[in-house]
């Protein structure tokens, strides 16, 4: 099958065509607002990445339920071209198609050489766009719809809400300029799935591509869901890459910034450990750390920063005896150390400079202290880092 027309090019008057699609968002099943009929919405787009909106009416849903996947190449043909009919939404394009039993919907195989690349055209309103046209908004704000690519700083559990007699759960979300909204789901079955997938994956920051969201006034400006909202978590858009770097960034800096606290350090031969913080017992000078016995503990108390030349915040370790290794690329080793072959996992490690009204010294911190040092686990540095 060999695609002779581009999502531009299609018309009503379109005849005998082919185009290869790559469905990009899938919506619903839902119910119209008038609640006569159901349908589900797609976005599609193709090599050029133009995009059209196709959708499924009532009985012929089942249909394409099963068969329809996120980022999968299809081959359609005999679609009908009709003008666009979004009421409530921007039109993608001037006109959309209508999907039936009498469609051919050929999938590619995902290695197949002629599937579509992953997608990279977003089209995103930056947050501080987001509040000036909420807030300055003259008609209904339910006209106004937003795409947003953010990090989940925070998200909370459903909530019963008795005043409105519904449902709703709440997140933070941050963009790539610090900037910050409540966002607040009303939809229970994103809530029942994005929203308890989020809750679950909290701790790794996760990154989502909220499409069609609107804003509210309420508590200030604030992003809310609508009818017709989707939301990705983990989308494989490039756009990601930047965020999860700022993350990284604004926590390197957040920390990096000298600040006074406690530390148990233990005295080896080669180095010292930084291994628990904060702790309740006698406090010694850095200057009088240097005596200290080989093996023993002791706290300190003391201003912590990033030594400026420091560039690796991990290293990769035997997942079965923990040994390191020169090399930072995850792969199945025969390890050196205990001979298993196995796969190498992250590990937190770094120097950090300590210094006090008696001097200063370099230390290093490492494992789960490193991930409670940074706010980050060791698999998100990595991932940050080779952009996975």
């Amino acid at each position: 099958m060999e695609q002779n027309i581009r999502i531009c090019e299609l018309t009503p008057q379109s005849s005998d065509w082919i185009c290869k699609t790559q469905i990009v968002d899938i919506c619903g099943p839902t119910e119209s607002k008038e609640k006569k009929l159901n349908y589900l919405n797609m976005i599609l787009q193709d090599k050029e990445e133009d995009q059209i909106k196709g959708i499924v009416y009532g009985d012929d849903i089942p249909c394409y339920q099963d068969r329809i996947k996120l980022y999968h190449t299809y081959y359609i043909a005999g679609t009908p071209v009709q003008p666009s009919s979004s009421k409530y939404e921007k039109a993608l394009h001037a006109f959309e198609l209508v999907f039936d039993k009498k469609n051919v919907l050929l999938e590619l195989d995902e290695n197949d050489v002629d599937a579509l690349p992953l997608p990279t055209k977003l089209t995103l309103t930056p947050f501080t766009d987001i509040k000036q046209q909420v807030l300055h908004a003259t008609t209904d704000l339910n006209k106004k719809e937003f795409d947003i690519l953010a990090i989940v700083v925070n998200c909370f559990p459903r909530r019963y809400l008795m005043s409105m007699n519904k449902w709703l759960q709440e997140l933070i979300v941050m963009d790539i300029f610090k900037h910050t909204f409540t966002f607040t789901i009303w939809d229970q079955t994103i809530m029942d799935n994005q929203g308890n997938k989020l809750l679950q994956q909290l701790h790794e920051y996760p990154i989502i591509l909220a499409r069609r969201i609107g804003g509210s006034r309420y508590n200030g400006v604030s992003l809310t869901t609508k009818f017709n909202t989707t939301i990705l978590i983990d989308p494989p858009y490039g756009q990601k890459h930047q965020l999860r770097a700022c993350l990284l960034g604004n926590s390197l800096q957040d920390h990096g910034e000298q600040t006074n606290t406690s530390f148990t350090l233990r005295s080896t031969s080669k180095s010292r450990t930084l291994i628990s913080i904060p702790v309740d017992e006698e406090v010694i000078l850095i200057a009088n750390a240097e005596s200290q016995e080989d093996g023993q503990t002791f706290s300190i108390e003391a201003k912590i920063s990033f030594p400026p030349d420091q560039k690796k915040y991990y290293v990769l370790v035997c997942s079965n005896c923990g040994q390191d290794v020169r090399y930072s690329i995850i792969m199945q080793i025969q390890c050196m150390n205990c001979g298993q072959h196995r796969m190498l996992i992250p590990m937190c490690r770094f120097n950090v400079n300590l210094e006090d009204s008696s001097g200063s010294t370099t230390t290093m911190i490492m494992n789960k202290e490193g991930e409670k040092l940074l706010s980050l686990t060791a698999e998100l540095l990595l991932r940050t880092i080779f952009h996975l």
